[in-house]
């Protein structure tokens, strides 16, 4: 008799390959790419219903109706994730970046969520191109073709909200924006430590001291926000007054400031950094400012009324203290000092990079009024980031060296005492006398 063949799985101890083993697959996927598309066009359907019903009076799901308010969850869909709008013929560039930040963080959870679920013992080896990439570009082709229907259904001359996109940039700009944020999901189990590892040490210590400037610069730019707004406390409240003095309007003004908050925070630390930001002619820079008309939003009450107070410049010593800190953490990194300026170099330009994305993203056009654009220039952010941390830190970290180290040899033996022979040692012996006499001396 013949032995039977064996089959190939058991000496291997993979599974068959089959629909069994794909459909798992597909269906987290098909999570990681549909899951924050929905679950974004519902918030903003469920906000948009609650704030048209209680502005109106009326219960949500009645007038002016539930189907309202899905057509105009559309708009709001692309305006969180940053896609450009027309409203009503007038350009809308100025996207609230707390939704977005906040859309970000939802797809990143479930871009995680799915290369977890996607790991086995035999793509260990291969995590990036069989779990990493197939959620990256799923998650970015969904909202990318998201983004193409929704612009493709908006009507701007028969909707409630007149509101219009191209559906070319919409595609372009949603599925990136994924892409992006998956990507930031799945770098973490996809071993982005042990990619980092093998990096020189001084670009290491440079990026961590580049995300450590680059954080307490922009909490420096939310306490400055917070001490203006505490300071016009009374200028805020009358807009809400003025603008939207019923409860209904009243909590949608307050979400819609809360929605932009971030893009004030970005402003108050370009600021800080001395480019300053712009609102169509009006100006604001610790060194200067250009006063006028302002729109009527509670975050625009903040907008200058004249000339900076005398101790504005008192604010640079903000950043000159974070680049200086910069310098003293990298200071005792190594006793090459062209190696700790290289540290120094890329703490710096990580620092404007990444300030100078956010100062791109926070501005944009707004109508075609008094109040276009707003400008918060993002070049001169870049700059000013590399130069207030890449200065002082270069400055500080090339006069703070550390101490020399001791050098690495021989321990040397300490001396024996005084009028004491050591044990190891033999009493030295005279020529010519024989060991016994050498014992009896």
């Amino acid at each position: 008799m013949s032995a039977p063949a064996r089959d190939d799985t058991e000496e291997t101890g993979d599974a068959p390959a089959g629909p069994g083993a794909v459909r798992p697959r597909l269906t987290v996927l098909a999570e990681v790419a549909l899951v924050p598309v929905v679950v974004s066009y519902l918030a903003v359907v469920v906000l948009a219903a609650l704030i048209t019903a209680a502005a109106s009076g009326t219960t949500p799901g009645g007038d002016p109706g539930l189907g309202q308010a899905l057509a105009t969850g559309v708009p709001l869909w692309l305006a969180v994730h940053l896609v450009p709008l027309t409203i009503s013929g007038a350009p809308l560039g100025v996207l609230p970046l707390g939704p977005a930040i906040g859309v970000g963080v939802l797809i990143a959870l479930v871009a995680r969520r799915g290369v977890t679920r996607l790991r086995t013992p035999e793509t260990e080896a291969h995590r990036w191109t069989s779990c990493a990439v197939p959620v990256v570009a799923a998650s970015a082709a969904v909202h990318a073709a998201g983004g193409v229907l929704a612009a493709a259904l908006l009507t701007p001359d028969t909707a409630a909200v007149p509101a219009d996109a191209s559906p070319a940039t919409a595609g372009v700009v949603a599925g990136l924006l994924a892409a992006v944020a998956a990507t930031s999901g799945v770098v973490g189990p996809c071993g982005l430590a042990a990619i980092v590892a093998t990096l020189p040490a001084w670009l290491r210590r440079g990026l961590r001291a580049g995300l450590a400037a680059t954080t307490a610069l922009v909490v420096t730019g939310a306490a400055l926000l917070l001490i203006v707004m505490l300071a016009h406390a009374d200028a805020v409240a009358a807009v809400f007054t003025t603008v939207a003095p019923e409860a209904g309007s009243g909590a949608g003004l307050w979400l819609l400031d809360v929605a932009y908050l971030p893009n004030a925070v970005v402003a108050a630390v370009s600021w800080a950094l001395g480019p300053g930001y712009a609102v169509g002619a009006v100006s604001a820079a610790p060194t200067g400012a250009v006063a006028g008309l302002v729109p009527p939003f509670p975050l625009a009450a903040l907008l200058p009324t004249g000339a900076p107070a005398s101790w504005a410049g008192l604010v640079f010593a903000l950043p000159l203290a974070v680049g200086s800190l910069v310098g003293w953490t990298l200071a005792p990194s190594s006793p090459d000092t062209a190696t700790r300026l290289r540290s120094v170099a890329v703490a710096a330009g990580t620092t404007g990079l990444l300030l100078a994305v956010a100062a791109l993203l926070a501005g944009g056009r707004l109508g075609t009024g008094p109040f276009d654009p707003v400008v918060v220039p993002a070049g001169w952010v870049l700059l000013a980031g590399i130069a207030w941390v890449g200065l002082p830190g270069a400055v500080v970290a090339a006069l703070a060296a550390p101490a020399p180290a001791p050098a690495v040899g021989r321990t040397p033996t300490p001396a024996p005492a005084v009028g004491k022979a050591p044990e190891d040692e033999e009493p030295e012996r005279v020529e010519g006398d024989t060991p016994e006499d050498s014992e009896q001396g």
